[in-house]
């Protein structure tokens, strides 16, 4: 269970918490932000997600 749990507490999973808090405070709180800064916000969190959900371990390889 400790492994389990030290896995997922890992850089990877940090960031991803992180900006998903970040993305849904932006769309559903009170703060509206310039359209310019939610479209480069949007287009970031996408590459990280895209990146750390589709990149391969060196087992997979």
């Amino acid at each position: 269970m400790k492994e389990k749990f030290a896995k997922l507490i890992d850089v990877k999973s940090i960031v991803t918490l992180a900006m998903t808090a970040v993305m849904a405070a932006l769309l559903l709180g009170k703060f509206e932000p310039e359209p310019e800064m939610l479209a480069l916000f949007s287009t970031a969190y996408g590459a990280i997600i895209t990146y750390f959900f589709t990149r391969k371990t060196e087992n997979q390889a």
